[in-house]
């Protein structure tokens, strides 16, 4: 049997963020239930032969936004339409939504892995970015995870509003000290239509300039690799996420829920992003059929975003031995920026800030 991921999108949230552009909404409590209904007959439909699942990863908007009877309902029905053999079981949350009750319940439902959106451990910082928590809520929810025994991911960002090289450290080692086992460091990125960028395009706020930013990465970066909290992607640091890794490297995976994505061999599927619509379970639609080439360049693409970068053995494996020649050729002109072993094709780190231009270089 096969193994496969599955992703399930929870797009409800207590409020939503001024940076935030993913689908999700906040103040629709009442539509809780029916969109449960219209999730759990997605998951039924789903025909599963052949494959086993291996790791489970619920995210959102705030999926610890639901009850417990809520959550377990849809725990329950992915256990009774698939074979599960998990490896990792991933939730995320924020610091005012966790709870002692929800992070026991969760363990005795099989959950692994706790992700929480800290961002920030700077009031004005979380206030500018339109936070419902603030530094104290998040420091206490730390400190609960951390006795949880199970693995905690750490959702952190640079180059908000307000921030300041100082805050980045200070926040940075604070988090390594509460002994969390991985770690999430993002760049914002200020996307239309939200209310960040209305702000900051009106002049009402600003943001950190680009070479800021990228000094703030750089100083977070230092804090958690002396923490022993390794790189092993762009943006993610510590224990590797299994399921994330399963996207890099083009494994199948499934989505469920609002606007979630799949791909199955070589077809790539979405969900509608109408709430309303996917109400109705007119979810699922076709949007591509990818060709070999296609399927070459995502898999390029999205290896080069890990430290380890290209597995040559699984590119000739997926591609041929005549596409990883084609590749190196195209390499060759940018080879000073990768480390190239008989095993693997790496941008080398400090190299990292050109990899959007180098990988754009190869497909």
């Amino acid at each position: 049997m096969k193994n496969l991921s599955v992703y399930i999108h929870i797009p409800f949230c207590e409020k939503k963020c001024a940076y935030c552009d993913f689908v999700s909404f906040a103040c629709k409590t009442k539509s809780v239930d029916r969109y449960i209904d219209a999730l759990c007959a997605e998951i039924e439909d789903f025909a599963s032969n052949g494959y086993v699942v291996d790791s489970i990863f619920i995210g959102g908007g705030t999926p610890t936004f639901l009850t417990e009877s809520q959550f377990e309902r849809i725990v329950d029905c992915v256990k009774s339409h698939f074979v599960l053999d998990l490896r990792e079981f991933t939730i995320e949350g924020n610091p005012n939504s966790y709870t002692q009750s929800k992070i026991n319940f969760y363990k005795k439902l099989g959950v692994t892995r706790l992700s929480v959106g800290v961002q920030s451990l700077n009031d004005k910082v979380l206030s500018g970015i339109g936070r419902i928590h603030n530094a104290k809520q998040a420091l206490q929810c730390l400190e609960m995870l951390s006795e949880s025994g199970l693995d905690i991911n750490c959702d952190m960002m640079v180059g908000l509003p307000y921030q300041t090289l100082d805050i980045v450290k200070e926040d940075m080692q604070k988090v390594v000290d509460f002994g969390v086992n991985s770690v999430s460091c993002y760049s914002l990125i200020l996307e239309e239509e939200t209310p960040l960028f209305e702000s900051v395009q009106k002049g009402n706020m600003s943001v950190p300039s680009d070479d800021e930013a990228v000094d703030m990465y750089d100083v977070a970066v230092e804090i958690l690799q002396k923490a022993g909290l390794e790189r092993y992607e762009i943006s993610n640091f510590g224990k590797k996420c299994l399921h994330n890794i399963g996207y890099w490297t083009l494994k199948e995976y499934i989505g469920f829920g609002l606007s979630a994505h799949s791909l199955i061999g070589n077809t790539r599927f979405y969900n509608t992003s109408n709430f309303e619509e996917y109400l109705q379970k007119s979810a699922r639609q076709v949007e591509e059929v990818l060709s070999l080439e296609d399927m070459q360049k995502e898999y390029v693409m999205l290896s080069l975003r890990m430290e380890s970068g290209v597995d040559i053995a699984d590119f000739i494996q997926k591609f041929g031995k005549s596409a990883l020649d084609n590749l190196l050729v195209t390499i060759k002109k940018d080879k000073k920026y990768y480390n190239i072993t008989s095993k693997n094709i790496a941008i080398k780190s400090e190299y990292i800030y050109l990899s959007n231009s180098l990988i754009a270089n190869l497909i």
